[in-house]
């Protein structure tokens, strides 16, 4: 468990350092190596997510999920006739998630420090090294975002076709080129009564939820027998007894100091088009006080990781304001969502520990790492 610890809370440190430096000189040297040292250490972890064993049981046996998308199977199929080590298929997977994420960051490589510690300490991290095939698809539509903002729309259904080839429920991304332009009531007296009317009603939607099962499972690409829907509703009674945790009330006082301050960082940061990621943020915590902590997750794992940008744009402000008004919530903020890390660490959330390694002893001999 202490390993765990010690890379997670290592990785924060140099890659947060690399990201900072970066974002002062623009030396992509800075970049190379976060991606690089992100891409090796995530890439080569051993049995860490819940899913990794199904995804290096796929590698060595295609038939166990006739339908993979054809993106994430051409990959596999491709390595795996090419003889490579199934580890490849993590690395490049690790690869695109990082380089997709740092490049969706470009015009505003100021916040990159801070979304680098948001995309641990939310932890986004831990559904990376999970439902990695979605959380691919997550990368390319968080890449697109910049699109939409300088209104290119065939680079943009590009980057959204890419997403569908690794996860088919990335389709409906393609209505919000169209959606993010148009222009909403955004006060956030409307923000605090749609934020707090999701918060009280989430039971009785996830009730709903429930009661719905079988067709909404459809929707989100699982399969519907009547075994699995039985699966399915275990697992959503059983994740909501855990809805109303101390970490469901830390997300919603962050929340709210998000909101507060949304119409100084929307004109602030107008220029990078922060209305459009925020637009997408408030979607993703209104979805989580609907759905959280039910199967229906997935269907929020588009929107709720725009949190990670929004978080890193405030924290950014505040650690360039003077005065305790700013100092207390960006300490407060950045405290809380360290401590839910070390947390979830600690309860081992979705397998992220222990942390292991492939074994290195394979990698000296071309014979032996490819075989």
């Amino acid at each position: 468990m202490f390993f765990a610890y010690y890379i997670y809370i290592l990785l924060i440190v140099v890659l947060s350092f690399l990201a900072y430096h970066y974002s002062k000189t623009n030396k992509r040297a800075f970049l190379y190596a976060l991606i690089a040292i992100f891409t090796l250490v995530i890439g080569l972890r051993y049995d860490v997510g819940d899913d990794y064993m199904s995804y290096k049981n796929y590698y060595f046996n295609n038939s166990l999920f006739p339908n993979m998308e054809k993106g994430y199977a051409l990959i596999n199929i491709l390595f795996k006739s090419l003889d490579f080590h199934y580890c490849t298929v993590f690395l490049l997977s690790s690869f695109l998630m990082i380089f997709l994420f740092t490049k969706a960051q470009d015009k505003f490589k100021f916040v990159l420090p801070w979304s680098l510690y948001f995309l641990f300490t939310t932890l986004e991290l831990f559904i990376w090294d999970n439902v990695i095939r979605q959380s691919l698809a997550f990368c390319f539509f968080l890449f697109s975002v910049r699109f939409v903002q300088e209104r290119k729309m065939v680079p943009y259904m590009i980057c959204i076709v890419l997403a569908i080839l690794f996860h088919k429920t990335a389709f409906p991304l393609v209505v919000f080129y169209f959606l993010l332009p148009l222009n909403v009531k955004d006060d956030r007296k409307y923000q605090y009564v749609i934020l707090f009317a999701s918060f009280l009603l989430g039971t009785v939607i996830k009730m709903f939820l429930f009661s719905q099962i079988a067709f909404l499972a459809d929707l989100i690409g699982s399969q519907t027998s009547e075994g699995n829907n039985t699966v399915l509703q275990k697992l959503d009674f059983a994740n909501s007894k855990n809805s109303l945790g101390i970490a469901t009330f830390i997300w919603l006082a962050i929340d709210s100091i998000c909101i507060y301050f949304y119409p100084k960082m929307k004109k602030l940061h107008e220029n990078v088009g922060y209305e459009y990621y925020y637009k997408l943020y408030f979607i993703g915590i209104v979805l989580n006080n609907s759905i959280g902590g039910t199967y229906f997750d997935r269907v929020n794992m588009y929107f709720l990781p725009f949190r990670i940008v929004i978080y890193a744009f405030l924290m950014y402000e505040f650690s360039r304001m003077k005065g305790m008004n700013y100092k207390v919530p960006m300490l407060m903020v950045s405290g809380l969502t360290f401590l839910l890390f070390l947390w979830a660490i600690n309860n081992k959330a979705s397998r992220c520990a222990p942390y292991q390694f492939v074994e290195f002893e394979t990698f000296p001999t071309t014979s032996s790492f490819y075989k």
